[in-house]
């Protein structure tokens, strides 16, 4: 049964092929996300909310947004502010991916010094599996102070501990009964199964990771990048690109994260705001045509802390915003 079961095999098809990652990412053209939670208060209470957020990612999986993105927070953290994700975010997609059927499922991003890799490669390789290839796994180091202790960690170190649990996962999903070692244990005579649809989960690298350019033009599938203004992104864009083309791997894609107040005239100038704008559809328009022009692929959108309901914003984003960006057939 194992040397058949295709859960047990490794892939040849290209993560490139997977029905996620190519929604969401084409070379030239701009898609967007939804980050979650869609609507102020999802925080406060999430049993009441929980339906209603997986009813807006419905809708907006029909409008044709490309992906929903959800954060890991692994602690309420009292000096923070911001508890921004209540939900497990492995569990919270698994559950995503059986109320949804096309929409991309990401995460943006694990806190990987906080997983043990073995684990971390199960449950990246199972959603990938029971979503038919629409999960795309979004990284980082994290960037509170106080989860660190909570987890056994110290904080200066975490770009490394990132970069050898990274290892470890890849080798557990890409090797069958190969023995693996590293500092925090081995596996021999065994194996991580499921194994994923194509030769790799989707990764994404999100902010630095303590890492060099070069590093994660190499070892990701992709960069995912907080808010910068246009002049500043278009840097990091020709930054990215170059350090892709010198590996000779082909494009590799940019994407943004963006928080937005739609102003409710049409024709409202932008303005900044906390992580992203205050805007009119029209300014806003404008300003993904031009982040698509200068290379971005993928935004994805925040209405959180927004003074308009969230899910009138969202109506008015795919009704009016998203034909303007999105290619005719």
């Amino acid at each position: 049964m194992s040397e058949t079961n295709p859960l047990f095999q490794l892939s040849n098809t290209p993560h490139t092929e997977l029905p996620g990652f190519a929604r969401t990412f084409q070379r030239g053209e701009l898609t967007v996300g939804l980050t979650l939670p869609v609507e102020a208060g999802a925080e406060e209470s999430p049993e009441d909310s929980l339906e209603n957020q997986v009813r807006l990612v419905r809708k907006a999986e029909v409008a044709g947004i490309a992906a929903v993105w959800v954060r890991d927070i692994p602690l309420r953290v009292e000096t923070f502010g911001d508890v921004g994700q209540v939900w497990d975010p492995w569990m919270y997609l698994s559950y995503l991916a059986a109320r949804t059927s096309t929409i991309a499922l990401g995460t943006a991003a694990i806190v990987v010094p906080f997983q043990h890799p073995l684990l971390m490669a199960k449950r990246a390789a199972t959603l990938d599996r029971i979503s038919g290839g629409r999960f795309l796994f979004g990284i980082a180091t994290g960037d509170r102070p106080e989860e660190f202790p909570a987890f056994g960690q110290d904080r200066g170190t975490r770009g490394e501990v990132m970069e050898e649990n990274l290892r470890v996962y890849r080798e557990a999903l890409t090797t069958s009964y190969r023995p693996i070692r590293w500092s925090g244990g081995k596996m021999g005579g065994s194996d991580v199964v499921p194994k994923p649809s194509a030769r790799e989960v989707p990764l994404l690298a999100t902010g630095s990771l303590q890492q060099t350019m070069e590093w994660r033009a190499e070892q990701t599938h992709g960069w995912l990048m907080y808010h910068k203004g246009l002049e500043t992104q278009k840097v990091n864009v020709r930054n990215w690109n170059e350090a892709v083309d010198a590996l000779g791997g082909g494009w590799k894609p940019f994407a943004e994260s963006l928080w937005l107040d739609l102003h409710p005239n049409p024709d409202a100038p932008a303005e900044g705001h906390t992580f992203g704008y205050r805007l009119g559809r029209n300014a806003l328009i404008r300003l993904l045509r031009a982040q698509r022009e200068i290379g971005i692929s993928h935004v994805m959108v925040n209405f959180r802390m927004s003074e308009r309901d969230a899910e009138d914003q969202l109506d008015e984003f795919t009704t009016h915003v998203l034909p303007e960006i999105t290619p005719a057939d």
